[in-house]
């Protein structure tokens, strides 16, 4: 199963704009907020349909160890597993792991290839192992959430921070 391709009205769309005019695509820099806050990403997973406890089983053998590893020596503050809990037409992702990094993981700290080799000495199992997880993962993309605090002044999204406030 490969990748979902764009409707041509998409694609259309992106190219020629609507009736109304072009469609702008704009994208927000960082501008420091969230500098020296943890860090909070997602990972989304697609899985094709009837395979999804087949894609956990592999995710919990060949990568959820890593993350066990990250939680235990303070790389990772917290790592959740999420599902999605409806079924829409078209739902972009099946699986959502949500992750807290500290924004200075501890020093002296194994690389994640020294990790991998630490915890999974069979290397030609644990590939064949993550071969099968990836094949089985028809679309994957990561997002880096940035927090914005209520009680941070200026309140807002493109003035540059230097000192940021932990949300509440």
């Amino acid at each position: 199963m490969g990748r979902p391709s764009l409707p041509i009205s998409s694609l259309w769309k992106f190219h020629f704009g609507t009736p109304s005019g072009p469609i702008a695509v704009f994208a927000q820099a960082q501008n420091g907020r969230g500098a020296g806050l943890n860090r909070v990403s997602i990972g989304y997973y697609k899985v094709p349909p009837g395979r999804h406890d087949e894609w956990l089983q592999l995710y919990q053998r060949w990568h959820r160890p890593i993350m066990e590893w990250n939680l235990r020596h303070g790389a990772t503050i917290s790592s959740r597993l999420y599902v999605a809990g409806n079924h829409a037409p078209g739902a972009p992702w099946d699986f959502a792991i949500i992750n807290v990094s500290p924004a200075r993981p501890p020093a002296g700290l194994p690389s994640r290839a020294e990790v991998i080799l630490q915890l999974f000495p069979n290397q030609a199992e644990y590939i064949a192992g993550e071969r099968e997880r990836w094949a089985l993962t028809v679309d994957h993309w990561d997002e880096d959430l940035v927090p914005l605090a209520w009680n941070q002044e200026p309140f807002s999204v493109y003035a540059p921070i230097t000192n940021p406030v932990e949300p509440e």
